[in-house]
């Protein structure tokens, strides 16, 4: 039994140094042309679908005075008819539901537990609404940089570093997994391959933020042609239903993801 166990570390530390070793040498090289093509394939791929929609579950850290990272999270649903209806709905692990809507002329935030909604006018493409939802009005919303008509240049900003990972396999699919370092955060993509470039799994680390804390995500189920009529862009007050102004939650980190 010690033989086998000693073989096996061996074997471990084998395949371990390999890895390092294949890291070290992508570090020669910073910027990944593969990479950067299998990146913008994706954010072109999504900006040139007219409707979509996606599922994923999502978890952030949320460090503690300790130091001890602890995980929240949840999941999303994202409804999307270019160029500005979008439904989002969303469910956290604590219970808290909800929805965002834009329906081309201003923005509604629902919290479905307490009855509550808040509005703000508001024009434009699915992207900008959706940034100044979380500039000026203090929602996050995870993985909204995938959605903007520019989000080639948005996932790019500040590029550092481009590597490519090599094939992977996510929940089944076949998949090419980019690492990229931006000036604030690492994060890795795993993107499907074929026909339809699509991420199934992002993981965002926030290097400047203490304790470096994580956001990662998995897409669950992409739609590139659904039909999403008119009325789901709708909000309609259900009885009992209050508005409130909108009110800025904590800080929390936002590039490429954001923590709520």
């Amino acid at each position: 039994m010690k033989k086998l166990i000693s073989r096996a570390g061996c074997t471990l530390l084998l395949v371990m140094m390999s890895q390092v070793a294949g890291a070290a040498d992508e570090q020669a090289t910073l910027i990944d042309e593969q990479a950067l093509t299998l990146l913008k394939k994706t954010a072109d791929f999504i900006a040139g679908a007219g409707s979509f929609s996606f599922s994923a579950e999502y978890g952030f850290d949320a460090v503690q005075a300790s130091g001890q990272k602890i995980e929240f999270g949840g999941s999303r649903k994202f409804m999307v008819r270019r160029p500005d209806r979008a439904r989002i709905e969303f469910a956290r692990r604590d219970g808290t539901a909800g929805e965002l809507i834009l329906d081309g002329k201003r923005v509604v935030l629902v919290n479905k537990n307490k009855n509550l909604y808040s509005t703000a006018n508001r024009t434009g493409n699915v992207g900008t609404i959706l940034d100044f939802v979380a500039d000026k009005l203090g929602v996050v919303v995870p993985l909204h940089d995938f959605l903007g008509p520019d989000s080639a240049a948005v996932l790019t900003q500040g590029l550092v570093s481009a590597r490519y990972g090599g094939e992977a396999t996510i929940a089944g699919v076949a998949c090419d997994h980019v690492a990229i370092r931006t000036d604030v955060v690492d994060y890795q993509v795993w993107i499907s391959r074929g026909e339809q470039p699509l991420p199934r799994r992002l993981v965002i680390t926030y290097r400047e933020a203490e304790g470096q804390p994580q956001f990662w995500a998995q897409f669950i189920k992409w739609d590139v042609d659904p039909e999403l009529g008119d009325s789901l862009f709708v909000y309609a007050p259900g009885e009992g239903a209050e508005e409130i102004p909108f009110v800025a939650p904590p800080a929390l980190p936002t590039a490429m993801g954001g923590g709520q």
